[in-house]
């Protein structure tokens, strides 16, 4: 487990080093610069080199990026080039808006996928396991901005029964955890119909069955062993929740994250830019390591795989 849990590790710092020059680069190659949005249109241009000078954007891209990680060493986190607020105070603002948002999201596809996987299992081949797998085909099928279009259009224009953009009560959240969770929930249905029946034809529950046990506590004994697919897929899921979430706090202007780093990427806010960007990158490659953690806890063979 040692060496398995150490290949992991080191295979995850070399993805992150190599996102992070991805994502340095890729900022600095982008047409327009700080001084585009800092400054006045009709600011001289000794004015704006003096001011690219200032900010160190004449130096090779290399020497920013060296420059860069020293300042994260030292705690420097810098500060935003638009409002001048600290990084780390916009990191706690937003970044606990973004954890709220996608810790509703999570726990609604599970609090909705399992049951409805279980039930689907349970009545398999019937109008009920029809039904639960038509809404699981919907949510995997409807793209993310397109059901956050419909849900505002209906509960929000028409209806009005909630709003259809903000932060950060309860009733601001409802529509943009629904289309996060929308195909979380979908696959978590699909998986635990699928788990659920290849349990159920084993022999320990036809031998639970044969000793007059009632249906429900056969299906509970099934059940633990139908949860392990779903348990080892929670850090893929929290990777494809990061994804989303961009969409979905862009749309209904949730102040997390992927808000922020839209933002501040059009803004030129390389700062801001940078800094969430890598946040984002670590926390899908950290989602992507525990995934690979979880496999390993949960099925022995795949520690002793040399990959």
């Amino acid at each position: 487990m040692v060496e398995y849990l150490a290949r992991r590790t080191a295979r995850t710092l070399v993805i992150l080093v190599l996102a992070s020059v991805a994502v340095f680069y890729s900022l600095r190659f982008a047409p327009g610069d700080p001084s585009g949005v800092a400054l006045s249109p009709l600011a001289l241009e000794e004015i704006r080199q003096a001011y690219r000078e200032r900010l160190g954007l004449n130096k090779p891209i290399y020497l920013q990026y060296f420059t860069y990680l020293g300042h994260l060493a030292h705690g420097n986190l810098g500060q935003s080039l638009i409002n001048g607020k600290p990084i780390g105070e916009l990191f706690l603002y937003h970044g606990r808006n973004s954890l709220i948002l996608g810790l509703a999201a999570l726990a609604l596809s599970y609090v909705i996928g399992i049951p409805l996987g279980i039930l689907a299992a349970a009545h398999r081949n019937r109008p009920l396991d029809h039904a639960v797998m038509g809404f699981g085909a919907l949510g995997m099928g409807i793209p993310n901005f397109w059901l956050a279009l419909l849900l505002v259009y209906l509960f929000s224009v028409k209806l009005k029964w909630l709003p259809s953009a903000g932060c950060c009560s309860p009733k601001y959240l409802i529509m943009p955890a629904v289309v996060l969770a929308a195909e979380g929930t979908a696959v978590t249905m699909r998986m635990m119909r699928s788990s659920m029946l290849e349990q159920i034809n084993q022999d320990f529950v036809r031998t639970h069955r044969a000793y007059g046990l009632p249906e429900w506590k056969v299906l509970l004994f099934a059940l633990r062993n139908a949860l392990i697919p779903i348990v080892s897929l929670t850090g893929l899921r929290l990777g494809w929740l990061i994804g989303y979430t961009l969409i979905v706090e862009t749309i209904f202007n949730w102040p997390g994250v992927g808000y922020l780093l839209v933002e501040s990427v059009l803004r030129r806010d390389y700062p801001v830019a940078q800094f969430f960007s890598l946040v984002l990158v670590l926390a899908v490659v950290l989602s992507s390591w525990l995934a690979d953690i979880l496999y390993g806890v949960v099925d022995p063979r795949i520690r002793y795989a040399r990959v």
